[in-house]
């Protein structure tokens, strides 16, 4: 649930256990004149004419229109509403500044309530606004100035709570690190970036959890991680580049595990060409019987090969096969696609253009 929906679910338990109380009619409505809250349940999503029509940045905060008073009051810090109750006496201008006290109360008491972990995961997921959060950052005294990045965990086949458990005892946990449920099936981990850490430190963290994950439990995991952000107000960006490099890595790279954001920046460029552009090129290359060339033992062969940045020997020696083999492969390759992939510019070619039919057959999948 989103957080203006969260805020405004909020308003409509407090108002309606007040007006029931009190005997009130009343309604909560937004700035482009939409009942999101009443007394009378039925009245959410109509429309309030008065409020559609009237100027946003009218200075006046208290009016009364057709029978009604209206009050225009902050909700949550930076969004705003307006209370519209029946009848304009004094009395019912003061019923009005009461329930918009009462309601300030109630928003404010529900967003402290939550917890270290319950914050940072709202956080991520654009939930709470920044000033709120920045408010439970000071209640919680939690270090603002680390910098930290997100870590996303997904499992195939198993609850996140269940891998939650698994990392709470297999890594002890600084205290300005946040293991938080994300979704059923994913867990997020908000990990503190000392000095000394460095790229490759962050990916090796990546494997050391998915090998812990495999060995624990049997299931398999994927990790994205985001980039590090100088504060903590950084990691909802962090989040949304873990899921991309995950994303992403596994449409490119489906024999990995661990996708570093920072790592994909190719990957990443691929991903966002129009499928009709990248097509277009790409069969420029894999038309006809291609694939009776390309078989398993051939793709293995070439990514092997690039591995090993286009060194022979070592390629050979890794794939158990003679070095003339692996030659006769090459010369394969050239004769039927018309690249040799021992030269640097024909490598590069024949990659792309794989990683772009991958990212069209994944597509249309």
């Amino acid at each position: 649930m989103g957080e203006k929906m969260q805020v405004e679910k909020r308003m409509q338990k407090v108002l309606y256990e007040i007006t029931d109380s009190i005997q009130v009619e009343a309604d909560i409505v937004n700035l482009d004149g939409i009942i999101v809250a009443s007394s009378d349940q039925t009245r959410i999503g109509k429309q309030d004419s008065f409020i559609k029509t009237r100027n946003p940045s009218e200075k006046s905060n208290r009016f009364t229109h057709d029978g009604r008073t209206y009050i225009k009051f902050n909700a949550s810090f930076n969004r705003i509403y307006y209370l519209s109750m029946a009848g304009t006496s004094r009395a019912v201008r003061n019923y009005c500044i009461l329930l918009i006290s009462l309601i300030e109360l109630y928003l404010k008491s529900t967003t402290q309530r939550m917890d270290r972990e319950d914050t940072i995961c709202a956080a991520m997921l654009g939930q709470i606004s920044d000033l709120e959060f920045q408010e439970v950052v000071r209640t919680y005294n939690i270090d603002a100035a680390t910098p930290r990045c997100v870590f996303v965990i997904r499992t195939e086949g198993m609850e996140a709570a269940e891998i939650h458990n698994v990392m709470l005892n297999a890594f002890p946990k600084n205290m300005e690190d946040f293991l938080v449920l994300i979704d059923s099936q994913t867990v997020g981990l908000v990990k503190t970036v000392l000095d000394e850490m460095d790229e490759s430190d962050l990916i090796q963290l990546g494997a050391a959890i998915e090998d812990t994950i495999l060995s624990e439990t049997s299931v398999k995991s994927y990790i994205g991680i985001g980039q590090i952000k100088n504060n903590i107000y950084g990691i909802r960006e962090s989040y949304k580049e873990a899921i991309k490099a995950m994303d992403v890595g596994r449409t490119y790279e489906p024999n990995s595990r661990v996708f570093y954001y920072d790592t994909l920046l190719l990957e990443r460029f691929l991903s966002e060409v129009p499928m009709n552009i990248s097509e277009k090129y790409y069969k420029h290359i894999f038309h006809g019987d291609i694939s009776k060339v390309l078989n398993e033992e051939m793709i293995a062969t070439i990514e092997k090969f690039f591995e090993n940045n286009l060194n022979l020997s070592e390629t050979s020696r890794q794939l158990y096969i003679h070095r003339n083999t692996l030659v006769y492969r090459l010369d394969k390759i050239q004769k039927t696609l018309g690249l040799d992939l021992r030269n640097f510019h024909d490598a590069v070619t024949f990659k792309i253009m794989m990683m772009l039919e991958r990212q069209n057959r994944e597509c249309s999948d």
